[in-house]
């Protein structure tokens, strides 16, 4: 006899929901919860255990996420790059004596020192460079010299011909301003008396009275007279004590002469002395530097005498040599052939 299955009702509530299963912690050996038992609802985790996450994971041995802490004395400028070997090198070689090397490596304290006392007097700059060249110079934290080992060849090369030059071209200096200091020296120290090198042929006094060969007595005032004589004369071009000096009459006539006062006072100077060419054209009066032994301006007493050369400016050829009295008048003149 069959039984008719009873019929549910088509609109009527439908089951409930299945809860999930409890989340079953294991349980430790020694921990008192029996093995594959849910944890107790409202009690911490057994010591020792993850704490479960909301959605059933746990997390993995370690930190997750957040910043990592590296390990100790780690710092962060320890992985930046390290200044330029090149340019360290560079600044040092041209401008350490203003510490441009140091203020670039960021050693402003010590940069600031060494450019006010210009490097050390040199030496600070010296001792900065060959560090660099070594490979023993360091930024301000301690960091090494970037592109060294395959630069540092070539600037010791660079560096040691720069100084090679620097020695030579120090060398030239020196010997050039000796040289010109002893060409300077040499102008100013020129005996006198060589400035008439050579003697040459003179004629007689042609007017006053004769005492003895190339000399005439003169009277320059009453009661005053001289005795002027002729020692020697030469023509040149140029007067190498005073080469600065250009001729306009073609050279120069340098005449050695005597003034010896044989009565009275006189007054011997080669302002005394005037002398024309053979077209009658009165020379220039060339005043000689000290020391070129020129006639010296000076009071002659009665058996005193004086020596010295008078130079003109005139044209080469006989001249009349005048010698004027104390009022600046012809007194005598002879007639003089220089070679």
């Amino acid at each position: 006899m069959s039984h008719p299955s009873p019929h549910l009702p088509q609109d009527g509530p439908s089951a409930p929901p299945i809860p999930p299963a409890p989340l079953v912690y294991p349980g430790p050996s020694g921990s008192g919860a029996p093995s594959g038992y849910p944890a107790p609802s409202g009690y911490p985790a057994p010591s020792g255990y993850p704490a479960p996450s909301s959605s059933g994971g746990q997390f993995p041995e370690g930190q997750q996420g957040g910043y990592q802490p590296g390990p100790y004395g780690h710092m962060p400028y320890a992985d930046g790059p390290g200044k330029s070997f090149v340019t360290t090198w560079i600044l040092s070689l041209l401008l350490g004596t203003f510490g441009a090397d140091r203020f670039y490596l960021g050693k402003t304290g010590s940069a600031v020192a060494k450019l006010l006392t210009a490097g050390g007097a040199g030496i600070w700059a010296i001792v900065d460079l060959i560090m660099t060249l070594t490979g023993n110079t360091r930024d301000k934290d301690g960091r090494p010299l970037e592109g060294y080992p395959e630069n540092k060849k070539k600037a010791w090369i660079i560096t040691g011909v720069l100084w090679l030059l620097s020695i030579i071209v120090g060398i030239l200096s020196i010997v050039l301003t000796l040289t010109i200091t002893a060409k300077a020296l040499e102008g100013r120290n020129v005996p006198g008396p060589a400035s008439v090198p050579s003697a040459s042929q003179a004629a007689a006094p042609s007017s006053g009275t004769a005492t003895d060969a190339n000399s005439l007595l003169v009277t320059v005032s009453e009661g005053n007279t001289v005795k002027v004589g002729v020692l020697d004369s030469i023509y040149t071009a140029e007067i190498p004590e005073m080469s600065y000096l250009e001729p306009k009459n073609g050279g120069f006539l340098a005449i050695k002469v005597s003034w010896e006062a044989v009565t009275g006072t006189s007054l011997s100077s080669p302002s005394n002395f005037v002398v024309y060419d053979a077209d009658g054209k009165e020379g220039e009066l060339i005043y000689l530097d000290e020391g070129m032994g020129a006639l010296p301006t000076e009071e002659v007493n009665a058996g005193d005498a004086r020596q010295g050369i008078i130079a003109f400016d005139v044209k080469k050829g006989p001249v009349k040599v005048v010698v004027n009295d104390d009022f600046g008048d012809e007194a005598s003149a002879f007639t003089l052939t220089p070679q």
